[in-house]
């Protein structure tokens, strides 16, 4: 008896998360729920959904690289997204305003890349950086630390928590577009530290 996650069978579907969450709520798809709140769904009731209702199996193929910002300052969400807006063939940019929200669309658009700001009024980033490196699901996910209050502390906490690089507010784009590009090429996702402005190699 094989069971995944929501977040395989939204693969599997080629829909959103929230969409197969939604056809749990209505019934329409047979899950269990876990002890700790996760919804499991047997292989063969999604099988049988799937006949049901004429959905071909296949995975999504993304072609473009999905950055999640999750920052509660506007004004350097905008920043970051004016900044790609060059490459917005290649890129796609989403935002979260807090650390909550933040988990939330993880799960729905499984980004590739999340820039994390570190104090959240909410959740703030460590908590958020632990859940994502924690979880089979998204612990590839690559994550960026940004933060205006930097110490040396911070820095060691956010890499204790699973960052792959810190940087320092106010951001160099320049420095920060190039991690992003080194994170984007498959087999060479290197982590950094923050030095000033910029990030160099750990």
């Amino acid at each position: 008896m094989v069971y995944i996650s929501t977040s395989q069978a939204s693969d599997i579907c080629g829909v959103a998360r929230t969409t197969i969450t939604k056809w749990i709520d209505q019934g329409l798809l047979k899950a269990f729920v876990t002890p700790g709140g996760h919804r499991k769904i047997r292989k063969e009731y999604l099988r049988d959904f799937m006949k049901t209702y004429n959905i071909n199996s296949h995975k999504r193929e993304r072609q473009k690289k999905c950055i999640l910002v999750v920052d509660d300052n506007s004004d350097d969400v905008r920043v970051i997204e004016a900044a790609f807006l060059p490459a917005s063939d290649k890129y796609e940019v989403h935002s979260a305003s807090g650390g909550f929200q933040a988990i939330y669309k993880i799960g729905d658009i499984k980004p590739d890349i999340v820039i994390l700001d570190l104090v959240m009024p909410d959740m703030d980033g460590f908590k958020v950086c632990e859940r994502i490196k924690n979880d089979p699901n998204t612990k590839h996910i690559k994550i960026i630390a940004v933060t205006a209050y930097y110490d040396k502390e911070k820095e060691t906490k956010a890499y204790e928590c699973g960052a792959d690089a810190v940087f320092q507010k106010p951001l160099d784009l320049k420095n920060l577009v190039k991690k992003i590009l080194e994170f984007s090429r498959v087999g060479n996702w290197s982590s950094g530290r923050v030095v000033k402005n910029s990030v160099v190699d750990r």
